[in-house]
């Protein structure tokens, strides 16, 4: 429901000329697709308000209902404009990680949403008509949330519309098109057309949320930079009545697409997904016809089995993108999801990376227009977002280059990958498809280093995790967080000079966790020992959490002068000049060895005398000829296993 779709996400083709059964997605209630009327804002009638509206928030889609709502959460007004007269149409971004949910729990928007999606952890791949990939995301059951959810993206507008709806804070306003902006000094302001005529708008600030053509981007001279793959996808929704599991299930070189990939997932409603890879030199447009799509789809089902009737709902079409702007601020002017970042599909990180950049975004931002923090502290949301950018494309990248390998040499390099999977050479770090998961902000100069040694226990950075807590008021953890900074102090140690209130001065809320259960009507919160536990707690431990829910600093034996530099520095009042030690994720063998692979085999004008070479090398290296001959034997076992494949039809596959 952005200005543009992106390219990254579905561009709805229209149906042919006698596909009159192609339609989007059924309603999930009869106000689902209900188009909203243009409702004339005061600024049209010369009757704009007298002051710049604090915040104003170009595109109406998660990424920007998420940011009205963290803003009003916050008590911050902003005016959403939205091109659209109604909620998005088909799936679009359909898994949604549990930060997600965990995000827009904080804001009143999780439940409707849990309740209609399908719940998911893991998937299998397949090759040669076996499997050579079984997968599950860490789950824990004392969290609130599962990993992943799968929910058509028309779905989660119409909820967080209805949840913006119920604010006073949020001044929604449909069939409103950006047409420019100017930065003058203290405010922003933004050109609108509506079909009553044109009008200006006046903020303090402007967040760009409108996608990855995002008109405001253009508008300001911007362009994402980065890698864009020659590989593109169709995406098919189909409705289909099949006791198939809620997986990710993901074909390599099948019979109905050889050469290439098949991904399938599972929605809600009967639904399912199938993205199909499109061959070189294959017109996407024409790819799109539904004819072409169903018959595709057909040859599919067929492969895997599958004989229930089914019938075509949406087609789409997406190139695979890894692009960001150097910075997502701009003066006055914030960006966030797509409009400040393209992401390979592969890991579900589109929609989810969109929906945090809006949170971290807006905690900061309602701090700025209520003059609790400066100016600068929007500087530091663009470093910690663009940090996080950087790892999820990192993991995204390495998707996109198995998934779709942008060169000879490395498409060699995956398919003998494929082959050996076959056999018994452990390769999980290549094949792991690396589904989205929370990014810690590795070095965010709002966070203390810790001083005290640890063996567990969330680190600076890392999200508190929302533990089920019966003995909380509210139920669970994440809850419990407000708008302003928290301590969660394990108080059972004498002569540490901090007292309950001494915090609360420093502008802090307090949840203090007694090892025993307080006298009735007593202060304190008594666990059952899983929050000492998974917070890795000594007696006088304390966490300090920012309003965002990751944690800013910890200790084991806290001084009030220790969490009052923390406080300061969550402000940007006083930040050290000492870099950061929070160590950056690496490569891991496998990954390393097939890279080098790759990269040899593009280079090399002769590649089997290059790969005769290199294994006489690694043998003479290794220096044990038994350890050598183990290794042919399990090449030969797993070449032996591709020639022997017969595909044979079945849904387990």
């Amino acid at each position: 429901m952005a200005v543009s779709l992106p390219m990254t996400q579905p561009t709805h083709a229209a149906p042919a000329t006698g596909d009159s059964d192609l339609h989007r997605i059924p309603p999930l209630g009869a106000d689902l697709l209900a188009t909203h009327p243009f409702t004339p804002p005061p600024e049209l009638g010369g009757r704009g308000a007298p002051h710049p509206h604090p915040v104003g928030i170009v595109g109406a889609g998660p990424v920007g209902l998420t940011l009205a709502l963290t803003l009003a959460r916050a008590g911050v007004r902003s005016v959403v404009l939205e091109n659209d007269d109604r909620v998005c149409g088909g799936s679009r971004a359909l898994g949604l990680s549990r930060r997600t949910l965990e995000i827009w729990d904080a804001l009143g928007a999780a439940e409707p949403v849990v309740a209609s999606g399908k719940q998911w952890n893991g998937g299998r791949s397949f090759f040669a008509g076996r499997t050579i990939l079984q997968f599950e995301m860490p789950d824990d059951p004392a969290i609130r949330h599962r990993p992943m959810l799968n929910l058509q993206q028309c779905y989660s507008e119409h909820f967080l519309v209805s949840r913006a709806a119920m604010s006073p804070l949020i001044d929604l306003r449909w069939q409103s098109r950006f047409t420019g902006l100017h930065q003058e000094g203290d405010t922003v302001r933004l050109e609108v057309e509506t079909p009553q005529g044109s009008y200006a708008l006046q903020a303090s600030h402007v967040a760009a949320c409108d996608g990855a053509r995002s008109a405001v981007r253009a508008a300001m001279g911007l362009k994402l930079e980065g890698t864009s793959y020659e590989a593109d996808y169709v995406i098919a929704d189909i409705e289909m009545d099949t006791d198939a599991p809620t997986e990710r299930r993901c074909w390599f070189d099948p019979p109905s697409n050889p050469g290439l990939s098949v991904l399938m997932h599972g929605q809600p409603g009967g639904v399912w997904r199938l993205d199909y890879q499109l061959g070189a030199g294959e017109d996407p447009k024409g790819a799109v016809e539904p004819a072409r799509v169903r018959r595709r789809i057909q040859e599919h089902l067929d492969y895997i089995g599958e004989n229930a009737a089914w019938r075509l709902e949406d087609v789409s079409h997406y190139r695979v993108h890894s692009r960001s702007l150097r910075s997502f601020r701009h003066g006055r002017v914030l960006f966030a999801g797509d409009a400040a970042h393209l992401m390979p599909i592969f890991g579900i990180r589109g929609l989810n990376s969109g929906v945090e950049d809006a949170w971290n975004l807006g905690v900061k931002l309602a701090q700025v227009v209520q003059a609790t923090a400066p100016e600068a502290l929007l500087d530091v949301y663009s470093q910690e977002r663009l940090a996080v950018f950087e790892e999820n494309a990192a993991a995204a990248n390495r998707n996109a280059a198995f998934m779709t390998p942008p060169s000879a040499g490395m498409r060699q390099a995956r398919d003998a990958a494929l082959v050996l999977a076959l056999g018994d050479t452990p390769l999980q770090d290549l094949l792991n498809p690396r589904q989205a998961a929370c990014v810690p902000l590795r070095q965010s100069p709002l966070s203390t280093p810790d001083c005290d040694e640890w063996k567990g226990g969330p680190a600076p950075g890392e999200v508190l995790p929302d533990l089920q807590l019966p003995t909380l008021p509210q139920g669970h953890l994440l809850a419990a967080i407000s708008t302003r900074p928290c301590a969660i102090w394990f108080r059972d140690a004498a002569g540490t000079g901090l007292t309950e209130a001494a915090l609360q001065r420093l502008g802090l809320d307090v949840i203090v966790v007694t090892q025993h259960a307080p006298p009735a009507g007593g202060e304190g919160v008594h666990p059952d020992g899983t929050l000492r536990d998974r917070m890795a707690a000594d007696p006088g431990t304390l966490y300090l959490v920012r309003p965002d829910h990751n944690i800013a600093a910890r200790w084991k034996r806290p001084d009030l002068r220790s969490v009052r530099e923390a406080v300061n520095r969550l402000v940007l009042a006083k930040i050290p000049n000492q870099e950061s030690t929070l160590p950056q994720p690496a490569l891991s063998a496998a990954e390393r060895v097939y890279n080098s692979l790759g990269e040899l085999l593009d280079r090399a004008s002769n590649k089997l005398e290059t790969l005769a070479a290199l294994a006489l090398r690694l043998g003479a290296d290794l220096g044990d000829a038994a350890v050598f001959e183990r290794a042919v034997q399990a090449v030969e076992t797993a070449q032996d296993a591709r020639q022997r494949a017969r595909p044979a039809p079945g849904a387990s596959h």
